[in-house]
């Protein structure tokens, strides 16, 4: 909604996100960790930072395509990031200009299961052999815990903010929502986890004005720069309770627990269950992890955005949008250009 009675909670990691290449660079000098960017969740990140190699999300500046097409606007990147990786098969691996860092590409496998999860850790070991300086066999269990713990209480606090916010959505927009996600995945779990908790405490206490009868929707896309779209889309008349952008709730789905005696093959077995992006994941699977669940979490409505959409997430619409029909969850393309009047019309039929 437009309306955002507590926005002024979100201004300090506004700023932060300002500032972002001044934190990494800092940071990465204090604690001698070599940082990863990384263009999407394709990997643990808990047992990449246990092993010396932090991943942090790269910032987005490309609206409505891949993470990789807003590299050249990141000045000194050498300063701040060790290495790029992209997951083998990212549709915007082509837009990746002549950088003064290696770019690996990281075989992040289909399926799920034992089987995904040996072909994830060779993986994993390959790049933590590369750029990590040990592979992640070699942690030390007390160092993972800790990080296992640091991860858990940022994505828990994060999902906590969405989840109140979909009560109250009066008192956050959905463009402070976005730079909640955005800021939880570009900087350090350390810099950025005392800043949500204070956030999560405010909106419990805090009253709504918002009387309901929204449409609960989710919002398909990839990465969303500008996300007053989706604040039009809600004084429209729906709810944006999920998504399935590349930088939007999805990437805080999972935790782990840290005093687990097989707290590896764990990490590595739930990770295989994440939907992903359709650059790594075919739609079929994408369906089986996500999509067949989202009628029992109150979706009634898949908004998809598709002048926001990559090459691989384009591709996928009529597939899902079909299932979803089977499924009995409404399927509406749209455009930037034509969402509000679209949406309206949608909920004028009801």
């Amino acid at each position: 909604m437009k309306e955002s009675k507590l926005t002024y909670l979100i201004d300090p990691l506004r700023e932060m996100l300002y500032q972002f290449d001044v934190i990494i660079k800092g940071f990465r000098e204090r604690s001698g960790l070599r940082i990863a960017a990384i263009t999407c969740g394709m990997l643990p990140n808990e047992i990449a930072a246990c092993a010396g190699l932090l991943p942090l999300r790269l910032p987005f500046f490309a609206h409505g395509r891949c993470a990789c097409e807003g590299l050249s606007m990141i000045e000194k990147i050498e300063e701040l990031y060790d290495c790029l990786v992209v997951p083998q098969g990212c549709a915007g691996k082509g837009a990746i200009p002549v950088l003064p860092i290696p770019v690996h590409e990281f075989k992040a496998p289909q399926g799920w299961g034992a089987q995904s999860y040996r072909l994830m850790e060779a993986a994993l070991d390959e790049l933590l052999q590369l750029f990590g300086g040990t592979g992640f066999r070699e942690s030390d269990v007390d160092t993972l815990r800790a990080a296992v713990r640091e991860y858990n209480a940022v994505r828990r606090l994060v999902r906590g903010i969405a989840s109140v916010r979909r009560g109250k959505p009066d008192l956050l927009s959905c463009r402070d929502l976005a730079v909640v996600f955005e800021a939880a995945a570009v900087l350090p779990p350390s810099i950025v986890i005392g800043y949500l908790a204070p956030i999560l405490d405010r909106l419990n206490d805090a009253a709504s004005g918002c009387s309901g009868g929204m449409i609960p929707a989710l919002a398909y896309a990839s990465f969303i720069n500008d996300a007053s779209i989706l604040d039009e889309i809600e004084e429209a008349g729906c709810l944006i309770v999920e998504d399935d952008f590349c930088s939007g709730r999805r990437q805080f789905e999972m935790s782990y627990d840290h005093e687990s005696d097989n707290l590896i093959p764990e990490i590595l077995d739930s990770f295989s269950y994440r939907p992903g992006c359709p650059s790594v994941r075919p739609a079929e699977e994408r369906v089986e992890l996500f999509y067949k669940m989202i009628k029992g979490e109150g979706v009634e409505l898949v908004i998809f955005l598709e002048d926001l959409c990559c090459g691989a997430k384009k591709r996928d619409i009529e597939a899902l949008r079909i299932r979803l029909m089977r499924s009995g969850v409404d399927p509406l393309v749209v455009s930037t250009a034509d969402a509000v009047e679209k949406v309206r019309d949608y909920v004028a039929t009801l």
